[in-house]
């Protein structure tokens, strides 16, 4: 740190404010006394020099504490700002410290070192930055920063160029951010969780996306990153040739991205989810960059194809400014993902253009949730090296793929170090026998730990090596002011501790009751070998201390249709469920009220939506006409048709999702006047006395005339259960549920079953309401012949019943938080 030996010492901020200037003598220390102050404004500058560099700074560093409206900006060159404490005020303009003074007077080698920025601007609405610098040769370092709650990066290095000028032509940054703490970044509005579409909440941003084409040559570097909350990048890259290198980001949403600018150099970074729901890896765009010994844990990011362990972002055709560029010409080796999902996410963002040309070789991924390789449906990015990756997870890829070149599926059988990070073990493989060599790259010569590789190196991010590490995750005790200790933030989104939730210890800290377990059964496990389940009655729970009248949100992974939640001390319970195929994400917030405490639940719903079997509800396209397989037809109806087939019921190519077909009932006027074209099928295994929906989607291909009854009968079909008429028109007014496909709308019915087991459930053509109106507009054959039709598709039979032992659901990843408003994301 500089030594600070002070050339005049005020006790004021009228003082400091007079005493200071844009035209400050060199070798000036003009030093403010210990004390609390408010309300700052002041500029600083001079021709400051190496050896007589011009410095403002706390007398004693951290003893000095600065409130209310603050406002600081540094021009000239050799400028320090060093000890200050500004807490628990606000930005007098939108930049609090700015690295220059008007436009034309930008700082060159000034210094901010020591600062602790802390809980400012809580509870303002406007766009505000803590550091913005405009200057070249700035060092940011050994500062503390926490607690910032309004839009607008903390910290940002500008990279504004005038209207007209050639990016490559402009000031040069060479920025150095080092040493720094950054924590407690929360979402906007208090939420729990910011929401996918929340931007420039980010810590720290290089550039702007109008001229990231400019080079940098910036570092980032030695910093400690937690709760970072306020969006999906941690870190934003938006210019070219900038070096983000050893840093360490815990509990935090979001990602290391390289949004925009080529040539950057990602290295021996150390980041862990620590349960974090939506946290991240690293996010590749642009190109020319070498990524390599870097370490990922935890990543969590599922409902979204951006994220992952390390993302390869698909590019726009023809990117704005604003746009993603290709990712092409990048070195990716020895990095090692842990513990995540979309561990390799390979063509993210499903965008116009894949990344391509990269040298994909030397990683390892292990611990994989769900399919190691996603957003594979176009394969690995074209035209590049994919060599010498060792790979497990649940399964290979998401596209079913049983072999992808360059990448060995198999199980690096790590074991947790004393150090917390998964190494290789005594049982692992041969982990260099398929290294493969670096082609025209320079060889990676260090693995994380700073250890030499030597010849015989392994693939990931730790090559097993003896001595000491040089290179380690950082802790907050080793970054920030090295004179003092500053206070955390008072904290907006807190994580309020929860025993074994991932159930590691199997049910160690749990109750169970009933049908409740934990697995080990794959099938039905998120992450790490071990998940709870429960099934019928069964019940798993935890106490947890609470705060009254606090607002908590309460998130956990869920399988199937369990649902969880807590339930106060005064009995007042909140729960959320859904049903899902796969583990997801789930939330739900509450109000703890008069409580100081609660029990984490996690069961199956009293009542489940449970479906009947229907054979052939979505009818696959092709089917024959005469032989709709599992349902009867009814074509000829009234004594005098005789056999001329009239109505028609048959299959069609339209379909209300994906791929299917669905049944036609089609209808000529007047011929057909007395025909009433049916679908239907006895459904076997009903429930007595029991309320069932029975629903099916709608499309009409003539005239808005065409109308359709549908319903269930007892199994002869002589007794009507419940009806009701399908109108298009009605059903498209009245908002119902739309179709994926062909403009299908949903109608619903619900009937009771009666002393029923079996039932007949049917839609036919509703003939009456054609020969009341028959309009149309389609002519065929005559002027008088009008052609009607319908179609039908995706029948559900639903009903409400208690779970049984059939029935079951997994928990995994519990998490909860409280927060300052706002609702769960």
């Amino acid at each position: 740190m500089p030594e600070i030996n002070c050339t005049q010492v005020v006790a004021s901020i009228s003082a400091l404010e007079d005493a200071a200037g844009g035209a400050m003598a060199p070798g000036t220390t003009l030093c403010l006394a210990d004390g609390q102050y408010s309300n700052l404004d002041i500029d600083i500058g001079g021709a400051g020099t190496p050896e007589q560099p011009i410095t403002v700074a706390a007398q004693n560093p951290g003893q000095v504490t600065i409130g209310g409206e603050v406002k600081v900006e540094m021009g000239g060159s050799y400028v320090v700002l060093q000890g200050f404490i500004f807490k628990d005020g606000e930005s007098a303009s939108s930049n609090m410290i700015a690295t220059r003074l008007g436009s034309g007077d930008l700082c060159s080698h000034c210094r901010i070192t020591e600062n602790a920025i802390i809980d400012m601007d809580v509870g303002r609405d406007s766009n505000t930055k803590w550091v913005y610098d405009y200057g070249e040769f700035t060092r940011i370092d050994h500062n503390w920063f926490a607690g910032k709650t309004t839009r607008g990066a903390l910290l940002v290095v500008d990279r504004w160029i005038p209207d007209g000028q050639d990016p490559s032509t402009a000031q040069v940054d060479y920025t150095k951010i080092d040493h720094n703490y950054f924590g407690d970044r929360a979402p906007t509005e208090g939420k729990a969780y910011a929401d996918s579409g929340d931007n420039e909440y980010e810590a720290v941003r290089i550039g702007l996306s109008t001229t990231h084409e400019g080079d940098s040559f910036s570092v980032v570097a030695h910093n400690y990153f937690e709760r970072i909350d306020g969006e999906a990048e941690v870190i934003s890259n938006k210019a070219t040739n900038n070096s983000i290198v050893h840093n360490t980001v815990r509990d935090s949403y979001g990602s290391i991205t390289t949004r925009h600018g080529g040539n950057a150099t990602i290295a021996h970074n150390f980041m862990f989810g620590d349960g974090h729901p939506f946290a991240g890896g690293l996010r590749l765009i642009d190109g020319g960059h070498r990524v390599v010994n870097n370490y990922i844990e935890g990543a969590r990011y599922k409902n979204t194809t951006h994220h992952g362990g390390i993302v390869l972002m698909g590019a726009d055709s023809s990117p704005s400014a604003s746009g993603y560029q290709q990712l092409e010409d990048s070195l990716i080796s020895y990095n090692t993902v842990v513990d995540s999902i979309n561990s390799l996410n390979v063509d993210g963002g499903k965008k116009s253009k894949n990344p391509k040309d990269l040298f994909l070789v030397n990683n390892l991924i292990a611990q994989g949730i769900g399919p190691v390789l996603t957003q594979m449906g176009d394969g690995m990015p074209s035209g590049s090296e994919i060599a010498g990756n060792i790979i497990y997870g649940q399964s290979l890829a998401d596209d079913g793929s049983n072999a992808v070149s360059g990448m060995n599926f198999v199980d690096a059988k790590l074991e947790k170090g004393n150090d917390g990070l998964w190494r290789p073990s005594d049982n692992s493989p041969n982990l260099s026998a398929v290294a493969a060599d670096m082609g025209s790259f320079a060889n990676v010569d260090i693995d994380m730990d700073g250890q030499a590789r030597g010849s015989n190196t392994i693939v990931g991010a730790d090559h097993v090596a003896s001595g000491s590490a040089t290179w380690f995750p950082i802790t907050p005790d080793q970054v920030g002011p090295k004179s003092y200790t500053p206070s955390f933030s008072a904290g907006f989104v807190k994580r309020i501790s929860l025993e074994n939730v991932d159930f590691d210890d199997g049910g160690q800290a749990w109750s169970f009751s009933g049908s409740a377990q934990v697995s080990n059964d794959s099938d039905k496990v998120f992450s790490r070998g071990a998940s709870a389940v429960v099934s019928g009655a069964g019940q798993l729970s935890q106490s947890v201390d609470l705060e009254a009248n606090t607002l908590y949100t309460l998130s956990a992974f869920v399988k199937g249709p369990g649902e969880f939640g807590v339930k106060l001390a005064n009995g007042d319970e909140f729960m959320a469920t859904d049903d899902s195929s796969d583990f997801e994400f789930r939330s739900v917030t509450f109000n703890s009220g008069n409580n100081t405490s609660a029990d984490i639940i996690g069961r199956m719903p009293a009542t489940l939506s449970k479906q009947a079997d229907i054979e052939n509800p979505d009818f696959p396209e092709g089917t024959d006409d005469s032989d709709i397989t599992g349902w009867e037809t009814i074509e000829n109806v009234g004594d005098d048709q005789g056999s001329q087939g009239l109505g028609n019921v048959g299959s069609s190519n339209n379909s209300a999702f994906g791929d299917k077909g669905s049944v036609q009932l089609g209808y000529s006027y007047p011929e057909d006047e007395n025909s009433t074209p049916t679908l239907y099928q006895i459904i076997d295994g009903v429930l007595p006395n029991t309320e069932y929906t029975l629903s099916m989607y709608l499309l009409v291909k003539s005239t808005s005339n065409s109308t359709a009854t549908f319903g269930a009968q007892n199994e002869a079909g002589s007794v009507t259960l419940g009806e009701k008429i399908a109108d298009y028109d009605q059903l498209e007014s009245s908002g119902a549920p739309e179709s994926s496909e062909d403009g299908y709308y949903q109608a619903s019915m619900t009937f009771n079953s009666g002393d029923n087991t079996s039932v007949r459930i049917f839609a036919q053509f509703n003939a009456e309401s054609i020969a009341n109106n028959p309009g149309g507009t389609e002519q065929m054959d005559s002027d008088t012949r009008k052609i009607y039709e319908l179609r039908v598709d995706n029948f559900e039979l639903t009903y409400e019943a208690a779970p049984s032992s059939d029935d079951e659901a997994s928990f995994d990843g519990f998490r909860l938080v409280s927060h300052v408003g706002g609702g769960d994301s």
